[in-house]
């Protein structure tokens, strides 16, 4: 049971935000649906699947794969800030107050 929970996590992750290859490992390509029921919508879907219609490959629309993105890159924002929040209170934890000279501190930057 523990295998199948990770292996879901695994698949949920990898389908998360715009995807660049379909699980089959070949790559996605953009389209434009010219159906009646969303009509010019652009979507993502694996080559394969074009050529083999019966078989589940990788289709995504557009504008979800973008919001999911946006979102991933937002949280990794946060945990950037976090970071750097707990970095500048651990320089200033010194016992008078003053800053403490650290060694090795590294560099932060965001996106």
């Amino acid at each position: 049971m523990k295998t199948e929970i990770s292996c879901s996590r695994r698949k949920r992750d990898f389908l998360r935000g715009i995807p660049s290859h379909c699980w089959c490992g070949n790559p996605v390509s953009v389209f434009v649906s010219k159906t009646t029921r969303n009509p010019f919508q652009r979507f993502h879907r694996c080559e394969v699947a074009r050529m083999r219609e019966g078989e589940a490959h990788l289709f995504k629309w557009l504008d979800e794969a973008l919001v999911e993105e946006v979102s991933m890159v937002e949280a990794r924002q946060t945990t950037v800030e976090e970071d750097l929040e707990a970095m500048i209170t651990a320089e200033f934890s010194g016992t008078n107050g003053t800053r403490e000279v650290r060694q090795n501190t590294g560099c932060v930057a965001a996106i």
